[in-house]
């Protein structure tokens, strides 16, 4: 009787994921034109989220849980925006409270469905990397991986991270702690663009332009500072000589 009640639950669980998820694409679908505006034009961006008045910052909140589950604009992006919208303070609120929203859904759907569904969206060096990083440094690893996003990427974490034995109570903590410094960052660059180009613009663009390429190059960084990634490495390429 419990197994069934437990499997029932476990279907309904499943069964309302997929209709979130199968929501979410639609609405994606609908408003593709607002979500290229993030990349283009930040005050369009301004105004689209202003235009719903008392409610835009369930609006942000909601966009950012959004991005988290479907993997379509990296959360930095809104981070950014919720920043020159909202200002520093407000904006990193906004922007965390959406995001923890969305990692506790990944992170939840990604512990129901495991590892098979999880690889299917998500790069298997990014989940094989956590994976070594985890198993060696447990849950200081979840927190220093939220702290450098440019370097474990917010979505690939949070379905990495189901899949551990981590705790979810561990998870919220660690998660809540690691995203403060790095939300509050990328609000301030985003807060910076309200003022124009200037000297302090000039600096938040040029570590932003080192972000960007700290992300791009974040395999070779990971491997190069991180010992146990290096070593995982290091027995991947004899294991794959081996075969050569």
């Amino acid at each position: 009787m419990l197994r069934s009640t437990r499997n029932l639950k476990n279907k309904i669980i499943l069964y309302s994921s997929w209709i979130i998820i199968i929501v979410l694409v639609i609405l994606a679908f609908i408003y593709h034109n607002e979500l290229k505006l993030i990349y283009s034009d930040p005050e369009a961006v301004k105004q689209f989220i202003s235009g719903f008045g008392i409610y835009a910052p369930i609006v942000f909140i909601l966009i950012q849980t959004f991005q988290v589950v479907l993997l379509i604009i990296p959360s930095s992006v809104f981070t950014i925006s919720g920043g020159y919208i909202f200002g520093v303070t407000l904006g990193t609120i906004y922007s965390l409270i959406g995001i923890m929203i969305g990692s506790i859904f990944v992170f939840y759907i990604s512990r129901k469905l495991g590892r098979s569904f999880v690889e299917r969206i998500i790069n298997k060096k990014e989940l094989e990397h956590f994976d070594v990083f985890f198993k060696k440094r447990g849950n200081i690893a979840l927190f220093a991986a939220r702290i450098i996003p440019v370097l474990f990427p917010t979505n690939a974490v949070s379905f990495s991270a189901g899949l551990t034995p981590m705790k979810f109570k561990d998870y919220i903590m660690f998660s809540f702690l690691g995203f403060i410094p790095s939300l509050f960052v990328l609000a301030f660059f985003g807060k910076e663009l309200s003022h124009g180009i200037n000297l302090g613009m000039i600096i938040i663009l040029s570590v932003l332009g080192f972000g960007i390429l700290a992300y791009l190059f974040r395999h070779e960084i990971k491997v190069f500072f991180i010992k146990e990634i290096k070593e995982y490495e290091k027995i991947l390429e004899g294991d794959i000589k081996k075969y050569v």
